[in-house]
């Protein structure tokens, strides 16, 4: 007959086992399907999520022409608006020249003509209240027209106006950025 392994007294068994041994491998391999469990749910069932999320812009462009200067507020958010321009004299091919004689040319320039502009500091002209996205100034900033020319003339008018914009809230930005307070823009 065969001597079983009880059979002997002072028999080890094959494997030894440590309790605590297994008792954390058993953890880590629950602990291990749970967390795997889990992440294969959100994968497989969590829809993705859009951002509607939308940064504000501010920008504005200058339209009309030397009779009726506007600036429209071309972000997506509410904006003041300042400007200013510089008058040149130029030949053919856009180079600025010196004022030419002035018995042959002339220009009259009237600013803020309907007063709908509040003149402030830095020579800038400031709409006084915030423009609305896609919303152009009311009132001309400024007119400006050739008054004498000759015939054939060398030089033409150039009117460059420079404009900018700001966000309008929080009003700290407005003074932050070009030291002004609306609605007194000093």
């Amino acid at each position: 007959m065969y001597p079983g392994a009880d059979s002997r007294k002072d028999s080890k068994p094959r494997f030894p086992t440590n309790k605590a041994a297994v008792l954390l491998l058993s953890m880590i391999l629950l602990i291990g399907i749970a967390v795997g469990t889990t992440v294969a749910f959100l994968v497989a069932r969590t829809e993705p999520i859009k951002s509607t999320f939308e940064y504000a812009k501010v920008s504005c462009e200058v339209t009309g022409s030397k009779e009726n200067v506007q600036i429209i507020n071309t972000g997506n958010t509410a904006a003041y608006i300042r400007a200013t321009y510089v008058v040149t004299w130029r030949d053919a091919k856009g180079n600025i020249v010196p004022t030419p004689d002035q018995n042959l040319y002339a220009y009259e320039l009237t600013e803020n003509p309907t007063n709908n502009w509040v003149q402030g500091k830095g020579g800038y002209f400031y709409y006084p209240t915030p423009a609305a996205p896609n919303q152009e100034t009311v009132g001309s900033l400024l007119t400006c027209k050739v008054t004498k020319q000759p015939a054939e003339p060398e030089y033409f008018l150039h009117v460059e106006v420079i404009a900018e914009s700001i966000q309008s809230e929080p009003i700290d930005a407005v003074q932050e950025a070009w030291g002004v307070t609306p609605p007194d823009w000093k």
